[in-house]
């Protein structure tokens, strides 16, 4: 019996098979795999698939534990839930006409058609002339792609087709169901052995047990162990037992880890004991008002104004089942409470055991209680057609059991609903976008603000450093900024624009790293060449102090780029820097920055002054000052020039050098002994400064020093 209704179920993903079809038919049985299907947000169907016809069409049945009769949606059905198979239908032109109509009334949704005689074949199991409905009108039903009608599995008796034609006991066509003919079938090789029918269900976000239908066999991957099944007696009623039915024992609720039982009344029937009947096509648990406002009132819940019962998702209901000959078989929290439709992380949950007191009646020979896929998917469900051990030579197909084996293990079911539902976490502990959406909702405004100042302030940094990487990259070409990130000096700069003045552009200059060590390794050269006289002055002045005219050697640096290079005057630092004894051009050394080198109190010593004639009291030096480079020794340059050092001086300018030295100079105050020093140098002294330029080399200046 298919009994739909309005209830509201997850819509997760379906899970995953694990097991295939185990064992090869015939006495032996086989197992087979179902395919979990979700057909709307409120329902799911647990479908086989089967060949029908002689063109052996690829259908799928939902496997239906609460109606006895097969029924297929044909072509010639043009309704709403036929078009949502997407033209996948059952093509009725080669099978047998009955001439007999068919209808069967659900709880909601009717369907009708005409009844014929096909080949139905499942698994390896083919049964020639069975009795289906070709459906040409479904109102109501949640058919698919993968659902295109229902394969009954309830008792024969419950059989609306075999009530319309009878069975025989010849081999012409009947009305007999598919469970009694797969079961009958000739030769005895070619049937089960074993008298029923097993069925495990999927639950929805999880594959820890798969969806199976046995066929006279046990699947080994659920059942290591047959003897753990425990068998229940099924209750008849007046014209026999139509339904997978038994007496309720128990039903306890645990809250808290403390269990507080239900008082169960008479049932509607007026027997002892409420009974249950198992329908895997109902996706909800349906019972009378009594039960079900025991259970939820142990939580202290009642029923809502539109008659169902909800309870806050983060609140498990904890539900044990004692049915006739069985344990307390646990249910699943999450099989028992759903979030409504379209409303994830929703702050209450629609129960699925509701109470339905108009359709659980004394005459309805349902019962007190509809057990459907919620408690299915938590036990190892046995539909036998006889008790065990099953002894096919007796078999009379009137004393059918239903065995079951508990799956749920509460404490594990506890921790995975807590996963779920507490902390927003996939069943099978698998991060899914569903989830991660989940916690991006249920943050708070405050720290959705907070990241985005954050995500503000972390934006102008990186801004920030971009600018600053750009304008340390355009300085560092100006060579305005050193390799340690500081300011560079403004002799440095002018050294620099001294180092480039030659080059095409400004992008082919060397970096100011380069520059300084070049112009540090000429230097170093320079300082190791030492004439007799004196050591490299390396472009020093001597400042024409008539008082200290031998006194501090001042380096003079002009702090203002200039705009107009004298290159005329030696002592312009802008000039070719030329050795004043060796007579080499060399590069303007690095500017020292340190306040020690900007003041250099340079002074003469005895041994700078050993070996020079003693009719040269000081020397002062002169010489041709050539812009271009030259790698000529002293001596050449010396004798090219054709003019050699002259000296002048006096005591008292001796004196100034340095003052110890005044009683080890010899002292030369008369006037012939510097007129003999000047005249063996046959050089002309003027009181003036002339710059006459060399006719015999005209890129020279001859400075001379007229004293």
């Amino acid at each position: 019996m298919t009994i739909l209704k309005g209830a509201r179920i997850s819509s997760r993903a379906e899970g995953k098979q694990r097991a295939r079809d185990e064992g090869t038919g015939g006495a032996g049985g086989m197992v087979l795999n179902l395919e979990m299907v979700t057909t709307s947000y409120d329902s799911v169907a647990y479908t086989v698939p089967v060949s029908v016809g002689s063109a052996q069409q690829n259908l799928s049945l939902q496997v239906d534990t609460g109606s006895s009769d097969l029924w297929i949606a044909s072509k010639s059905c043009s309704t709403a839930s036929c078009s949502s198979t997407n033209g996948r239908l059952y093509d009725p032109t080669s099978s047998t006409p009955t001439n007999v109509g068919f209808t069967i009334n659900y709880l909601s949704g009717t369907v009708s058609g005409p009844i014929v005689w096909d080949t139905v074949q499942l698994g390896t199991y083919s049964v020639q002339n069975q009795a289906l409905a070709a459906a040409n009108i479904v109102s109501d039903e949640p058919l698919s792609l993968d659902f295109d009608g229902i394969l009954g599995l309830a008792l024969p008796l419950n059989s609306v087709i075999e009530q319309t034609i009878p069975p025989s006991t010849n081999n012409n066509p009947d009305g007999a169901p598919f469970s009694s003919n797969i079961f009958s079938m000739t030769p005895a090789s070619t049937a089960p052995s074993q008298p029923f029918f097993s069925l495990t269900f999927a639950r929805p976000g999880s594959d820890a047990i798969p969806s199976l239908l046995g066929i006279g066999m046990h699947p080994s991957s659920v059942v290591p162990d047959p003897s753990k099944i425990k068998y229940s007696t099924l209750v008849s009623q007046g014209v026999g037992i139509l339904f997978w039915k038994t007496n309720v024992r128990a039903i306890t609720v645990y809250v808290n880890g403390q269990a507080r039982p239900i008082v169960l009344t008479e049932s509607v029937t007026g027997a002892a004991f409420p009974t249950a009947l198992l329908d895997s096509g109902v996706p909800f648990i349906m019972t009378t008002s009594s039960i079900a406002n025991g259970i939820y009132g142990a939580l202290g819940i009642s029923p809502a104004s539109d008659g169902n019962y909800y309870v806050p998702c983060t609140t498990p209901l904890n539900v044990t089942i004692t049915l006739d000959g069985q344990p307390e078989l646990p249910i699943h929290p999450l099989d028992l409470t759903s979030e409504p439709s379209g409303q994830h992380n929703s702050q209450y949950c629609v129960g699925l055991i509701q109470a339905d007191d108009s359709q659980l009646t004394a005459t309805s020979d349902i019962g007190d209680m509809v057990l459907g896929v919620p408690f299915m998917r938590n036990v190892y469900t046995v539909l036998a057609y006889e008790p065990p051990p099953f002894n096919m030579s007796v078999y009379s197909g009137i004393r059918p059991t239903l065995g079951l084996m508990g799956l749920t293990n509460i404490t594990q079911a506890l921790d995975e609903f807590n996963n779920v539902r507490v902390l927003n976490q996939p069943l099978d502990g698998t991060p899914s976008q569903q989830a991660a959406s989940s916690n991006d909702t249920k943050m708070s405004v405050g720290l959705e603000v907070l990241i985005g100042l954050i995500g503000f302030f972390a934006l102008c940094v990186t801004l920030f450093g971009v600018k600053w990487f750009m304008t340390r990259r355009q300085w560092k070409k100006q060579g305005m900024v050193d390799t340690d990130g500081g300011r560079k000096g403004e002799g440095e700069y002018r050294a620099y624009q001294l180092t480039r003045r030659h080059s095409r552009s400004s992008e082919d200059a060397p970096p100011v790293s380069t520059l300084r060590t070049l112009a540090y390794s000429s230097y170093a050269t320079r300082k190791e060449k030492v004439s007799e006289y004196t050591f490299d002055s390396n472009g020093t002045r001597v400042e024409p102090d008539p008082v200290e005219e031998f006194g501090e050697w001042n380096v003079k640096y002009d702090h203002s780029p200039p705009s107009i290079f004298d290159l005329s005057n030696p002592w312009d630092p802008h000039a070719a820097n030329r050795d004043t004894i060796v007579g080499t051009d060399a590069p303007l050394p690095d500017t020292p920055t340190s306040l020690e080198f900007l003041t250099t109190d340079h002074r003469r010593t005895s041994d700078e002054i050993t070996g020079v004639p003693e009719s040269t009291s000081i020397p002062l030096l002169t010489d041709r000052h050539r812009r271009r480079s030259s790698s000529r020794s002293s001596d050449s340059d010396v004798a090219e020039a054709g003019i050699g050092m002259a000296g002048v001086g006096t005591v008292a300018r001796g004196s100034q050098i340095i003052t110890g030295l005044r009683h080890d100079l010899p002292r030369s105050d008369d006037t012939d002994r510097n007129s003999s020093s000047l005249g063996s140098l046959n050089e002309v002294v003027t009181p003036s400064w002339r710059f006459p330029t060399s006719h015999e080399h005209p890129d020279t200046v001859d400075v001379v020093d007229n004293h």
